[in-house]
């Protein structure tokens, strides 16, 4: 195996982990709209989007990529957001 083809095999091994936690937390992201819809809570909460963009950012051991993993999780929040409006549309 060559160098270039170690470095995608690493990045397919990440993928596939990325892939297990999305949907665990895409699973949870559906407890939490159930809640939502129980107790009459909107689905967007602004403070704890920047809230989690915050904390996830200053987990960062490379702030170099401080703007790349903030895009993620806002793409990351738009998703589980999206996921949620079709949850409260179904039930």
């Amino acid at each position: 195996m060559n160098e270039l083809e170690q470095y995608r095999k690493e990045i397919d091994d990440i993928d596939q982990e990325l892939t297990r936690l999305v949907e665990l937390r895409l699973n949870t992201v559906l407890k939490v709209g159930r809640y939502k819809k129980q107790h009459g809570l909107p689905v967007l909460d602004a403070n704890r989007e920047q809230a989690v963009i915050k904390k996830n950012v200053g987990r960062l051991n490379d702030p170099q990529f401080e703007p790349q993993v903030t895009q993620f999780f806002q793409s990351l929040m738009s998703i589980t957001k999206e996921t949620q409006a079709a949850l409260l549309k179904q039930e």
